[in-house]
């Protein structure tokens, strides 16, 4: 269930990322096109000094941000992105000094910067960054016609103002609905792939891990061990003391495999009481001493069941096989770890048999069963 959960990140990452190049498109469209054409519309002459002077130096900031972006390295440093946003809000401020004050319609941009903002952020980002850019831009505009403060239109001002905040407010809404939606998907998603009594991988989630984990382990030239387990005389354990109890057995054996396995390990419950495990990048001697730790610790669980409180010894079998030791094919590696976990039960079971050791095996008793037979 891990590699679910990482796969949740990686897929928040990668919109957070698209995001950011959006808005990277949406700053130079603004730049080369847009805040031009506000000059343009305006009453100020095109050869305005400053605002070129402004408008060579966003040039140099667009450029600069463009390339730190495109670093992968940086793509995930929060506090740069964050402060690309209040530098724009800085920025667009400063053009509307120059191209009319209030009489500019440029506050558009400011909307736009805001609702940008509030697309991968929380409420509490939302509105630190609105009151910023009403407290800034009404500061840039009192700055404009601090000869003339009288004149300056208060309730026009105080409208603007009230549409950056009508705007927060808006975006606000939408990421509270939109988390709460994510949530909820979440929530669906981990059900649909997770076994409710043991909490584990059910196997409509295996199908899709079987692939995923041969993939890695092509990629990675590393093993992919396949750990099939059985819990021994389940049916009987069952008629004798009830499904409650069954039930319980089942969970038991669920929290002992989640206690012995590493966080990149996946632990499914394959169906009834048979258990898988998928371990990448481990020899199959160490991972078979893995499914042998797992059975010396539901042997010594000593479940206390029955209206006497019975002591009740339980054991478990299991068989292991290894992609691509025992086949390129990972299905046939799942196949194989069935018939070395057959074997396990064959053979008296309370134990682990890997793939290969099936053969040895019966030899061995073969050997016993000749010598008897000769005494």
């Amino acid at each position: 269930m891990n590699n679910i959960t990482s796969e949740s990140i990686k897929v928040k990452k990668m919109k957070g990322i698209r995001t950011n190049k959006n808005y990277l498109y949406f700053k130079w469209i603004n730049l080369l096109f847009v805040i031009p054409m506000f000059l343009i519309v305006s009453d100020c002459p095109l050869s305005l000094t400053s605002f070129w002077l402004t408008f060579i130096v966003a040039l140099a900031y667009n450029t600069i941000l463009t390339v730190l972006l495109s670093l992968k390295r940086l793509r995930r440093v929060k506090k740069l992105i964050n402060l690309m946003y209040y530098l724009d809000v800085f920025l667009i401020c400063v053009f509307s000094l120059f191209l009319g004050g209030i009489d500019s319609d440029i506050y558009i941009l400011l909307i736009f910067t805001v609702a940008y903002f509030g697309v991968n952020k929380d409420v509490a980002a939302i509105v630190n960054i609105s009151i910023f850019t009403i407290a800034l831009y009404s500061f840039t505009i009192i700055v404009a016609q601090i000869d003339a403060i009288e004149q300056i239109n208060f309730i026009k001002l105080t409208l603007r103002d009230l549409y950056i905040l009508l705007t927060s407010y808006g975006v606000s809404m939408v990421v509270l609905q939109v988390k709460k939606y994510d949530e909820m998907h979440k929530r669906e998603f981990k059900l649909a792939r997770t076994d409710k009594l043991t909490g584990l991988a059910n196997r409509h989630c295996l199908e899709q891990k079987l692939e995923e984990e041969a993939l890695y382990s092509e990629y990675s030239k590393m093993p992919l061990n396949v750990l099939m387990f059985d819990l021994d005389n389940f049916k009987k354990f069952n008629d004798t003391y009830g499904h409650v109890w069954g039930d319980k057995l089942l969970s038991i054996f669920g929290e002992i495999i989640m206690q012995s396995i590493r966080k990149t390990d996946i632990p499914v419950r394959y169906g009834g009481e048979e258990f898988m495990i998928l371990i990448r990048d481990l020899d199959l001697e160490v991972a078979k001493s893995i499914g042998d730790r797992i059975r010396r610790q539901l042997e010594n669980q000593r479940l206390l069941t029955g209206e006497g409180k019975e002591k009740v010894k339980i054991t478990v079998s299991c068989g292991i096989a290894q992609f691509p030791r025992h086949s390129d094919d990972i299905k046939k590696v799942v196949d194989y770890a069935d018939q070395a976990l057959y074997y396990a039960k064959e053979i008296g079971k309370n134990i682990v048999v890997s793939y290969d050791e099936i053969g040895k095996l019966r030899e061995a008793v073969q050997i016993d069963i000749d010598s008897y037979m000769r005494n």
